[in-house]
């Protein structure tokens, strides 16, 4: 069975939070059983069907972003190296001319 998009909406009881602020604790919004996101006509998801919505969700950005991120590379406007690119070779920055992350 192929798993589709539902539309939700944001829930207006903790204003997407999922969860309401007590005197003494917090407490899971039952507005939308702490997910905070709700069908279009109001109504919660059930525990299943709302983590399901939410890996879906999570999946299609985290590729939009490696799509984006791909497109800045190719432009470049972004660098392809990562954070290890500092810890390469010597920076001068320690005692002496010696190597220094500041780690």
């Amino acid at each position: 069975m192929r798993q589709h998009l539902i539309p939700l909406e944001r829930c207006e009881v903790c204003v997407g939070a999922g969860f309401i602020q007590g005197i003494f604790h917090r407490m899971d919004c039952a507005g939308c059983n702490g997910g905070g996101f709700v069908m279009p006509d109001g109504t919660a998801l059930d525990y299943p069907r709302l983590v399901e919505q939410l890996r879906l969700r999570l999946a299609i950005s985290g590729a939009e972003r490696k799509r984006l991120q791909q497109a800045l590379e190719r432009a470049g406007l972004q660098p392809v190296e990562g954070a290890e690119s500092g810890y390469q070779g010597n920076n001068k920055k320690g005692a002496g001319g010696a190597h220094f992350t500041g780690d």
